[in-house]
């Protein structure tokens, strides 16, 4: 099954959360999953989260998976790069605030320019998170994403609303569960086209 990067060149952005959260929903949905490098923040010493959703053993991104492979990337390009490389699906978390919006460009500019190290990747859309949608600000600057996003061809996937639910781990509100859903669509795709070729 795919390997699903979460990254952004910048930390804070929701990764992690968003890493963990859309595993746990392709979890729900009777998936296997193997989360990587969100061991730090979960603290789950044996790396089994549920009988569906696991942490990578060795915190290595496994070769052969037995289902869907979910990596949070540091922040650092350095550290980045070669889960980029190695990814089906890409998913660009960024908060709607001016700041974010600047480096997203960094990344977006940085993805373009070095697109030919990763052929087969798939931007599968840029993930705002955090969004307050009766501020101004946020309503703006998702408004800024979305033009960017076309500039650079991505799509842009629904807003995850800021919420206290994340904090706590709860999926009330259904918090990242959209992301989940385009992921399971891009698995039927998948699978209809393998029909097809057989």
């Amino acid at each position: 099954m795919p390997n699903v990067v979460f990254a952004n060149r910048k930390g804070g952005v929701g990764k992690t959360l968003s890493t963990f959260y859309t595993g746990r929903w392709l979890a729900r949905a009777g998936r296997d999953v193997t989360l990587w490098d969100v061991a730090a923040l979960l603290g789950r010493p044996d790396g089994v989260i549920t009988k569906r959703l696991r942490l990578s053993p060795d915190n290595q991104i496994p070769v052969a998976p037995r289902g869907w492979v979910l990596v949070d990337t540091p922040p650092a390009l350095d550290g980045s790069l070669p889960a980029l490389n190695e990814a089906d699906y890409l998913i660009i978390p960024v908060i709607p605030e001016a700041q974010e919006v600047a480096q997203l460009t960094k990344f977006l500019t940085m993805l373009a320019d070095t697109r030919s190290a990763r052929p087969f990747t798939r931007v599968l859309g840029i993930l705002p998170v955090r969004y307050i949608k009766q501020w101004p600000s946020n309503q703006a600057m998702v408004g800024e994403i979305h033009a960017l996003a076309a500039q650079f061809g991505h799509p842009v996937l629904e807003p995850v609303p800021f919420s206290r639910a994340a904090s706590t781990y709860s999926l009330r509100g259904g918090l990242w569960r959209q992301v989940a859903n385009h992921l399971l669509a891009q698995e039927r795709g998948r699978a209809e086209e393998q029909a097809r070729a057989a």
